[in-house]
This record gives structure tokens, C-alpha cells and sequence, in this order.
């Protein structure tokens, strides 16, 4: 629904702006202990759940074994993630692409980490709550919460446009659901219009109205341009956590094997698209 899918973008952006970790153990946890840099734990994640994945050898059935074998997690997962996480996090001499644009994002001024703030990273439809009288979203469940690229949270509220989670639908995405471009850039403007709000507001301004003038739009395209990279980033990160999750639980009561292989034939269209372009 359009209606609600901009009022996420609004609460997305006051989360990403607003919130502030509380300082001590948790802060430390989600922002690393050195105050100027914050640490993303994205692509150590990644790295982790490809390296847990090779490590199966086999699965709870030959059925899954099998299935497994097909995504071919040596030969055509791995080098896209090691491709990722080299051009996210090269040396800044290395042409780096650190993932941010020239786009409103809570935090784009603190230097090589733009665009790096507390994201909730699980934007699925069960974790977007509306309150019955008042219709106001509510954003629950962040334990999957963490600081991260702001894109990375709208590109994984995107992909969730195609469920596949619930238990009836055990792993059948449907990505015909997935937010067309109209719908993207609607979705970037009004974030990139809330953190301007916020932003104002937290200098201790009143609420000012923000115009959708041609800066802004451009800022909202550049933000886009960003999120379309981390689509594919969040494919490669739920189907590989999807693999791990069938390792370690079967597929009797949710099948996580067809989940996974969805996620990376998504992974794999999208990709070409990207190229075409």
C-alpha cells in the first residue's frame, strides 16, 4: 500500500536520525568504542555467515544436501560477496565505494562513514505495526538492529515487499510485489524530506516544511542509486543466513532451502538488470 509504504520512509528517517544508542556496553556493542569512527558490522557478518555456510557438508536430508549443491556457494556466491565487501571497504586511495551518496542521510557529515546510523535491518510487513485509532506506524522487533548503512535499510524494506517468511508461505517469494522505480523514488523523497525535518529539529529549529524542489529530488535519485547496491547486498545476506538457519534447523517446519535459493535467483536477475543498465 503506497499510503503506508511513506509513512515507513518518515519513521525510517526519524529512527535513523533520532535515535541514539545509550552509551556503555550496548552503545559499544552497535557503534565500536572508538567515538569517531563507527564500526559497520554489515560486512564482518557476511563474511561470517559465507565462511559458517561452506562449512556444511552435508544437510539435515539428501533432499536438502542436494538442493544446497545447486546454488553453487562456492562458485557463484562467494566471489560476489568477497567482490562486495573489497569495494565497500577498500582504503579510501583504492577508489572506494563506501556506499553513500550526497543524499540526506542522518550523519552524512561525519566523515567516511556518511550515511552510517542505528537501522533496524529486518523491515519485514510483521515487523510494521499500525496503531488501530490513530494509524500511526510503529517499527518493532529490533533484534536484528544495529548501526548500518542507512540504504541498507530501505533496500531491505524493498526486498521485503516480496515476503516468503511467513510460515505459509514456507520460503515462496513473490517478486512481482517488489516496489517499481515511481514507487522507489516516492519512498527516497519522503525519507530524504523527514531526515531534513529531523535534522532541523534536532539543531533546535522549529519544524521547518520542506519543499520537494530539484536539490532535494536529486538528493532522493543519488540516495536511490545507493539503495539498488545494497539490494543486492540484502539478497546475498538473508539467502546466505537462510542456508545457515537449514543447516542448523532442517526444513521441516519452514523450508529455509527455498528461501535461500529465491533470494539468490534475485539476486542473480537483478544483477543482470544492474548491467544492462
Amino acid at each position: 500500500h503506497a499510503g503506508t509504504s511513506l509513512e515507513v520512509a518518515k519513521e525510517m528517517a526519524r529512527l535513523h536520525c533520532v535515535f541514539e544508542v545509550p552509551e556503555g556496553e550496548l552503545r559499544d556493542h552497535h557503534f565500536g568504542t572508538d567515538l569517531d569512527v563507527i564500526t559497520v558490522g554489515l560486512w564482518d557478518q557476511l563474511s561470517s555467515w559465507m565462511e559458517q555456510a561452506k562449512g556444511y557438508s552435508e544437510f539435515k536430508t539428501p533432499y536438502d544436501t542436494e538442493r544446497v549443491e545447486k546454488l553453487q556457494l562456492l562458485d557463484k556466491i562467494e566471489p560476489e560477496v568477497k567482490n562486495f565487501i573489497s569495494s565497500f571497504t577498500a582504503g579510501p586511495s583504492e577508489n572506494v565505494d563506501s556506499g553513500d551518496s550526497t543524499a540526506s542521510i542522518c550523519g552524512s557529515n561525519k566523515g567516511e562513514k556518511s550515511g552510517v546510523v542505528f537501522c533496524h535491518n529486518d523491515l519485514l510487513a510483521g515487523n510494521i505495526m499500525r496503531h488501530p485509532e490513530t494509524n500511526k506506524i510503529q517499527l518493532i522487533d529490533f533484534e536484528y538492529g544495529g548501526s548500518n548503512y542507512a540504504a541498507f535499510d530501505i533496500a531491505n524494506f524493498f526486498n521485503e515487499h516480496a515476503g516468503g517468511t511467513e510460515t505459509e508461505e514456507n520460503g515462496q517469494t513473490d517478486y512481482s510485489r517488489f516496489p517499481d522505480p515511481e514507487q522507489q523514488k516516492r519512498f527516497c523523497i519522503e525519507y530524504v524530506k523527514t531526515t531534513k525535518r529531523s535534522e532541523s529539529m534536532l539543531s533546535g529549529l522549529t519544524e521547518c516544511e520542506v519543499d520537494e524542489n530539484e536539490d532535494l529530488v536529486g538528493e532522493a535519485t543519488d540516495l536511490l542509486k545507493s539503495v539498488a547496491k545494497f539490494i543486492l547486498v540484502n539478497h546475498l545476506y538473508w539467502g546466505l543466513w537462510a542456508v545457515n538457519q537449514a543447516a542448523e534447523e532442517g526444513t521441516e517446519e519452514f523450508d529455509y532451502i527455498r528461501y535461500a535459493t529465491n533470494r539468490f535467483n534475485e539476486f542473480h536477475a537483478k544483477k543482470a538488470e544492474c548491467e544492462e543498465v
